[in-house]
């Protein structure tokens, strides 16, 4: 399934199934576009139903939250387990993303 937006009030949760590998870049990138375009500027990724990334795929998570940063917006990540929460360990992405057990808890830290 490719990503899809779901609007959660003031901020949108992007949700990426099954990885985030260069098959599914583009789709990513088209449904991130899409939202940053429409004026969204608060993100949560919920990469829960994500079981690994590639090179591009964590390439889009950097391009996507430096668009996000270059207008002000916040992204924040959510769900991760298993070898995709590992993979974001090992590249140190948690210090590039704030991180969460959950989109609940993701949501809640925006207010």
């Amino acid at each position: 399934m490719p990503t899809r937006a779901e609007a959660y009030g003031s901020l949108t949760v992007l949700t990426v199934e099954p990885a985030l590998t260069a098959q599914e870049e583009a789709a990513f990138r088209k449904a991130a576009g899409e939202e940053l375009r429409a004026g969204v500027r608060w993100f949560i990724l919920d990469l829960s139903g994500v079981t690994h990334f590639d090179s591009q795929g964590l390439e889009a998570l950097v391009w996507f939250q430096e668009e996000v940063e270059s207008v002000g917006g916040i992204v924040k990540v959510a769900g991760l387990k298993g070898v995709a929460r590992q993979t974001f360990d090992i590249v140190r992405f948690g210090k590039r993303f704030e991180v969460f057990a959950d989109v609940d808890e993701a949501v809640r830290s925006f207010h």
